[in-house]
């Protein structure tokens, strides 16, 4: 029996049902540092396709331009400072760099080949615009580990915090990777090194993990150089990266985390303005890690108000937007939350 082909003699017949597939790009993280003003230490995603996540992400010949009029930047002049995210910031000098312009372009594409040895389909930009308005693409890659050697392995996923590592006399710049299994591992290392929670917290106490270094230290930053600290502008405490730590092992369990649950506490009070539930946004407030109370609020007002009402109407003084208008002499901005009705 012979079956003919459907066909439209005009026209075109209208699908009703969308579908998207995702896609895995495999990639590697390496470190690097992005001068926007000042110098941010990043790890900057390298993809199979080419792509180069380094704040921008649009294809290699853009990744190399970037590196060409210094946005991504391959040293840190002396006597300048190094932005270390979620860290602090510090004054570097006697600064030695791995590579230069051109060689860390050509390192970025070894990876890319290692990654794509063939180098099939790799990505061409083309700007996107919708309603006249230029589409931008997160490029963040997804740190992961698999568990087994096999081709179908599952992949676990994690997220990483900035903290040193003293190794002799030393300090190294490494990436505390957080696993959804709970494992821990010390990566930006010429070797990676495995451990647990509760080997982490005994590395802390006993004085090899730091949020903190010495004046005159040198510090180590695996696949990019190194240089020594001249003067400290701010530093995390290193209890509060901890807490930061123990924060992402929740999220990644799908718990609620330090910041979200402060949030929680601070919605009861609102709504029910007791002594109790002032309390309980004290406890909630103050085990947010110090550097991530700025979140627990909107992105005017950051901690305010939640300040204001477990310490007192003065805390408005801390606001930025009070301090600008008292600078300038204006009439000063106002924050009204509600008190205690049982105090």
């Amino acid at each position: 029996m012979a079956f003919k082909l459907f066909r439209r003699t005009s026209g075109m017949i209208k699908p009703t049902t969308r579908v998207y597939k995702e896609q895995i790009i495999e990639g590697f993280s390496i470190p690097a540092i992005i001068r926007n003003g000042n110098y941010f230490f990043v790890d900057i995603d390298v993809y199979e396709n080419g792509r180069v996540e380094c704040w921008h992400f649009e294809d290699f010949e853009h990744f190399k331009k970037d590196v060409q009029r210094g946005w991504v930047s391959v040293n840190i002049p002396d006597n300048n400072d190094i932005s270390i995210h979620g860290l602090g910031t510090w004054t570097i000098e006697k600064g030695k760099w791995d590579f230069s312009k051109d060689t860390f372009v050509e390192y970025v594409q070894d990876l890319i080949k290692e990654l794509n040895p063939s180098l099939d389909n790799i990505f061409k930009y083309r700007e996107r615009k919708i309603n006249g308005i230029t589409v931008s693409e997160n490029g963040n890659g997804t740190i992961y580990k698999q568990d087994s050697d096999d081709y179908f392995a599952k992949k676990i996923e994690g997220q990483s915090v900035n903290l040193f590592y003293k190794m002799n006399s030393d300090f190294y710049l490494t990436k505390v990777n957080v696993f959804a299994d709970g494992s821990l591992e010390l990566a930006r290392l010429e070797k990676t090194v495995g451990l647990t929670v509760e080997e982490l917290e005994k590395q802390v106490r006993d004085g090899n993990l730091l949020a903190d270094i010495p004046l005159g230290s040198t510090i180590h930053i695996y696949g990019l150089g190194k240089f020594s600290i001249q003067k400290k502008s701010f530093a995390s405490s290193i209890q509060d990266k901890l807490l930061e730590i123990k924060d992402i092992q929740r999220k990644l369990k799908g718990d609620p985390t330090t910041i979200e649950l402060c949030r929680s506490a601070y919605k009861d009070y609102l709504a029910n303005p007791t002594k109790s539930n002032q309390e309980n946004l004290r406890v909630a407030y103050e085990n947010v890690p110090n550097h991530q109370r700025a979140y627990v609020g909107d992105m005017d007002t950051k901690d305010v108000e939640v300040r204001m009402i477990i310490y007192g109407d003065h805390e408005i003084e801390n606001w930025s937007h009070y301090m600008l208008a008292k600078k300038r002499g204006e009439p000063l901005p106002n924050i009204v939350v509600p008190k205690p009705k049982d105090g």
